[in-house]
């Protein structure tokens, strides 16, 4: 239990050491995105020019096949919920129907007439 205290300790003192660095690297890190964005810009205009409507195209087929599948997925929920319905209510109901045409059936006949 001693152990499980000094680790959560020294785990939360290294956490806040931690702090200053995140900084200086967000110092240096932020300045060097931006220039990178502002040489990547052109290139990202013409790349999402021409992969928009590729982009479009691709979000509408992605869009029809999950309304296709989720279409057939409710009613293949349907139908194994009403097959649940059938086995549960239908197989009581023939054990039932042949219980009592065992009970008031009538008297088997005698053959040997």
């Amino acid at each position: 239990m001693f152990g499980l205290v000094r680790a959560l300790f020294f785990g939360a003192l290294a956490l806040l050491a931690l702090i200053p660095v995140a900084i200086l690297l967000t110092v240096i890190g932020l300045p060097v995105v931006a220039v990178i964005a502002v040489l990547c810009a052109p290139v990202l205009l013409v790349l999402f020019l021409v992969g928009l409507p590729i982009l479009i195209v691709f979000a509408v087929v992605v869009g029809l096949l999950g309304a296709t599948f989720g279409v057939l997925m409710a009613f293949l929920s349907v139908g194994f919920v009403a097959l649940k319905l059938a086995i549960v209510i239908l197989v009581p109901l023939l054990i039932l129907a042949w219980i009592a045409r065992r009970v008031f059936g009538r008297p088997p006949e005698m053959h040997g007439r």
